[in-house]
């Protein structure tokens, strides 16, 4: 069985949740509350996390940096997503978004299903990552408002624990350890988008697991 069958059957099943979110969280006083449902009247939004099957057992990641001139989460890098708008559906919104913002259509993407949700306090959104396969396409569309740049991470060059780093950031004021990972040179992996992409990673190890075991 390959990564995406196995990721496609994995994600109809209990997912790790919390146990891949928590590894991620900023050593913050409130974070507890990054790791508790949403409130009542949060917005909900999704994101499209999307795999790009390329040389190797598993696949890429397609990331974007955002856009210097956003409201929030300038410069960070992120996964295509946004506000699910009213009669909108999430999976609909995911893909709606993906367009939107690089330029890759509904039809050039097989959903393969979610990721857990996720709250996120600053911007009082409840996310839910919408997992899907693409194929890289000849040209990007970017809209220049919203992104900088796309840029693709393998999996694998992820998996290894010990290519996660913990430095002391200023954040809200004060000093924190903040989990990240150094993907590129404008910007770390960190919040939001790491928590997302760790539990991805999770299942990624369960897989290999699974075939190392077999190989034996």
């Amino acid at each position: 069985m390959d990564f995406i069958t196995y990721l496609e059957q994995r994600l109809h099943e209990p997912l790790p949740g919390l146990r891949a979110h928590r590894q991620f969280v900023p050593a913050i006083p409130d974070a507890a509350k990054r790791l508790a449902a949403p409130p009542d009247g949060a917005r909900q939004s999704a994101v499209l996390v999307p795999l790009i099957e390329m040389a190797g057992i598993l696949p890429s990641i397609m990331l974007t940096l955002r856009s210097e001139h956003l409201r929030n989460h300038k410069g960070q890098i992120s996964f295509p997503g946004g506000r699910v708008d009213d009669g909108e559906e999430i999976i609909d919104a995911a893909l709606r978004e993906l367009d939107e913002e690089v330029g890759i259509a509904p039809d050039d993407v097989v959903v393969l299903g979610t990721l857990s949700p996720l709250y996120i306090p600053p911007s009082n959104s409840a996310v839910t990552p919408v997992v899907g396969r693409v194929h890289i396409p000849e040209h990007y569309r970017l809209s220049e408002a919203e992104v900088q740049e796309v840029f693709l991470l393998h999996l694998s060059d992820l998996i290894d624990p010990a290519n996660v780093a913990e430095e002391p950031w200023t954040l809200y004021g004060q000093s924190v350890n903040v989990p990240h990972w150094k993907v590129h040179p404008a910007a770390p992996l960190w919040g939001a988008t790491a928590m997302i992409l760790n539990e991805l990673i999770f299942i990624a190890r369960e897989y290999m697991d699974i075939i190392t075991d077999e190989r034996q």
